[in-house]
């Protein structure tokens, strides 16, 4: 409980009173026993599926941010009445997981005041309410059949920057919510389908991309207007009642098939501790996440205990939850409906009070996303593998450690058109999943909580902002070695161009130790890392008509940011960035030397790397089979005689 008065009014509301609703708010529904048949259900599952691809395709065309046209950091759902997440689009799952605890804080707090009409919606970035954090605004609109509430629609999008102190609103310096940017509750935009200028300008004034943002808004309340359209016309056609029936029973199969699945896994308890590094700009601390996935006939139990929240790393009980789900969806239910509404029944989630992840106001969650919740994302992906790796039948669904934290890079300056700008660079999208039992790890696959995430073009990149890349490419040893090697990841190196300079905010965990974990004796990945070149021989390499392909072709002085920076750079300032792998399912020494000599031709590991942490001897490109099996029988001796890390016992 805070010990802010008057906190508690916004915390996420997971069940609601709905006798407590205004008499002329009348919910749709429908009768268990409605007669629906199996093609039926078929047919409209899909299309409420299909609704949700085009609401996707809306938002991206009308939004003018590289973050949702390039990048997809965005999501879309469909809800019933009650704010049940029936589907859902394939971008970033948290924003998704989200969405029934604003719903039903609205029906709680805004059903009688100012009230839920057709035509409606409410925008919210509150991180306690319900959103990931303050960047990510949630806009959220009723859909009415006749005179009852039939369901909801919802877009989220990942807004460039929403005020604060810092670009991009992620406050790096700061402590707590009051330095951020400011959490907006469940706030009526859109009235009688009309956008309320006062809403806009609350939102707009606040912003350091107003005209993006207001793109960004109208992009969202076009998404909820063409999946209210076609909801309606899928009524029409089919009538309310039976739409409603296959929404209820999409959930009720998803959660009747998760559980059958879970009756088929052994019970037990598996546990996993993580680590984030650096809470803020100025400390140099690192904070333990502990989690213990409790499995019991058919359904889950995730229990999260750790430090207290600190700096701007936390998140907020949705964030954790959203987090926790992630590892659920597509390792268990792979060929299962994500309708949340149905998922939630089968898991159960306890968390201590005013920890990092699951946060009191007024801690800092501004970088939520790609700090505490990513933190609890990596913690359940883990707990879940290990669960799978237990058994026979299911342990070829899981995947290691994967993306184990995002890369960000906030920057703003003068483009080359002589415009103001503000952006996030999303080339971290291209990062490495983790290893299988039974093959690699997709090599800049993408991030795993964002299935339908895109690392942007970099000419699209060239032309939208005042940079020149060097080079964007697969970098060597960032796979976690393993008998199953995790993917490996990329990395980027650019300059300003056709400005004068350019200023910087960057932000992530994971450079003091690798987050993407092996599983079964698999190794992490790379850890990740920022990198400033200044008064580099870019220019003159230029000049000589060399293009350099690796940051140690540019000569220049090395600085090195910590986790949490800002700072500016020039126009001979070359900046490199690198980002996360997956991490290695099984023990390296136990993968084929053939394969290890295979990854070294094409670089994915390094010489030193294969006879390190391998075993592999090579001659030339070619396995030496006898010093192979000598060098790795002296590794496991070394294994057994080595002292334990930090002379303990």
């Amino acid at each position: 409980m805070s010990q802010i008065p008057g906190a508690d009014k916004y915390d996420a509301v997971t069940e609601f009173d709905e006798a407590a609703l205004p008499d002329d708010l009348d919910l749709h529904t429908v009768s268990d026993d409605h007669d629906l048949d199996t093609v039926t259900f078929e047919v409209l599952r899909h299309r409420l599926g299909q609704i949700n691809d085009e609401q996707g395709t809306t938002l991206k065309r009308v939004s003018g941010s590289p973050i949702a046209t390039e990048a997809n950091d965005f999501n879309v759902t469909i809800a019933d009445e009650r704010g049940e997440t029936v589907s859902f689009g394939p971008y970033v799952m948290y924003h998704a997981s989200v969405t029934d605890l604003i719903i039903k804080w609205i029906l709680e707090h805004r059903a009688e005041n100012p009230g839920i009409e057709p035509g409606d919606m409410f925008i919210c970035n509150d991180p306690w309410v319900g959103a990931v954090h303050q960047n990510d605004a949630v806009v959220i609109a009723p859909v009415f059949h006749e005179d009852e509430l039939f369901g909801w629609v919802s877009s989220t999008l990942h807004q460039v920057d929403v005020g604060g102190n810092e670009i991009g609103s992620f406050s790096i310096e700061d402590d707590d919510a009051f330095a951020e940017a400011e959490p907006v509750p469940p706030t009526k935009l859109v009235e009688d389908g009309e956008l309320r200028a006062d809403v806009e300008d609350l939102m707009l004034r606040k912003s350091r991309a107003a005209p993006l943002l207001g793109m960004d808004l109208r992009a969202q309340i076009a998404a909820n207007n063409v999946a209210i359209d076609r909801i309606h016309e899928l009524v029409d056609d089919y009538g309310a009642n039976t739409v409603k029936a296959v929404m209820n029973e999409t959930m009720d199969y998803a959660e009747e098939s998760l559980r059958a699945r879970l009756r088929e896994l052994p019970d037990g308890v598996w546990r996993h501790v993580a680590y984030q590094d650096v809470a803020n700009a100025a400390d140099r601390s690192v904070y333990r996440t502990r989690l213990e996935l409790r499995k019991t006939d058919d359904g889950l139990t995730f229990r999260v205990s750790g430090d207290e929240s600190a700096g701007v790393i936390n998140t907020t009980y949705a964030g954790m939850r959203g987090a926790l789900t992630t590892a659920v969806l597509p390792m268990l239910c792979y060929d299962i409906p994500w309708a949340l509404g149905g998922i939630y029944r089968v898991l159960d989630f306890e968390a201590d009070d005013g920890i990092m992840v699951n946060a009191e106001y007024p801690a800092g969650t501004g970088m939520a996303a790609v700090a505490g919740t990513w933190h609890t994302a990596n913690l359940s992906n883990v707990c879940v593998a290990k669960m799978l790796d237990a058994s026979d039948e299911y342990d070829e669904e899981l995947f290691a450690g994967s993306s184990g934290s995002w890369v960000t890079m906030n920057v703003m300056g003068v483009d080359q058109r002589g415009e103001f700008f503000v952006t996030q660079f999303m080339d971290p999208m291209a990062g490495g999943w983790g290893a299988r039992t039974h093959s690699d790890g997709v090599n800049t696959g993408g991030i795993w909580v964002a299935p339908g995430g895109a690392a942007p073009n970099v000419e699209s990149n060239e032309l939208s902002f005042p940079m020149l890349y060097l080079y964007r490419k697969e970098e060597t040893d960032s796979g976690g070695p393993g008998e199953h090697r995790g993917g490996v990841t990329s990395s980027m190196a650019w300059k300003a161009h056709d400005t004068d300079g350019l200023a910087h905010v960057v932000s992530s965990f994971g450079a003091a130790m690798p987050t993407s974990e092996g599983v079964s004796g698999g190794h992490p990945s790379n850890a990740v890392r920022y990198e400033l070149l200044r008064d580099s021989d870019v220019a003159d390499q230029f000049a000589d008509g060399t293009i350099p392909a690796d940051r140690d072709d540019v000569d220049g002085e090395t600085e090195v940011p910590q986790p949490k920076a800002k700072f500016e750079t020039g126009a001979d300032d070359v900046y490199y960035s690198r980002w996360q792998g997956g991490g290695g399912y099984g023990d390296p020494l136990d993968r084929d030397p053939e394969a290890v000599a295979e990854d070294v031709s094409v670089g994915y590991v390094s010489k030193t790397e294969a006879l390190e942490t391998y075993g592999v001897v090579l001659d030339g490109g070619d396995v030496d089979a006898a010093a192979t099996d000598e060098r790795r029988e002296e590794i496991r001796e070394r294994r057994l005689t080595a002292e334990p890390w930090g002379g303990g016992a």
